[in-house]
């Protein structure tokens, strides 16, 4: 890479992805320990991912079941927007995501990029999927 162009510039396939509840200081996979996720980060400030969580299967009917379409949604994140960097922080700025709530938020991590491993943490924030409290920790190998 070019020193103008940042090094988290590109695309990320996920390694792990953990949930640690600060309320009881105990650790998960929230999507299994086989999800699967794709990150792309642009140089001109645009980012779009997608999470699958492990064990998703099609759905059985067309049209799709009520529980079916819930268990779909509750198994995957999406979102596109901008983002920017600043030091240590990433910030995100979602417009199009799987969380209508999310849509023009600003959303920060704090990221570390080691060789070609991104190393992404959130603050603790409320999971719309659960009662926890959690840290996100998302770990990202160079695609």
């Amino acid at each position: 890479m070019t020193k103008d162009i940042h090094p988290i510039v590109g695309a990320w396939k996920l390694k792990s992805f953990t949930e640690l509840d600060v309320g009881t200081n105990a650790t998960s996979h929230p999507m299994g320990r086989n999800a699967r996720a794709t990150v792309i980060y642009t140089s001109s400030g645009h980012v779009a991912t997608i999470f699958a969580a492990e064990g998703r299967n099609p759905a059985t009917t067309i049209p799709i079941a009520a529980i079916e379409a819930a268990h779909l949604f509750q198994t995957m994140v999406a979102f596109a927007g901008r983002y920017e960097t600043k030091g240590n922080e990433l910030i995100y700025y979602p417009e199009i995501t799987w969380n209508e709530e999310w849509n023009g938020t600003t959303q920060v991590r704090h990221f570390e990029i080691k060789d070609d491993v991104l190393t992404v943490r959130s603050l603790p924030a409320k999971n719309i999927l659960g009662d926890a409290m959690p840290i996100m920790s998302m770990t990202w190998e160079r695609a």
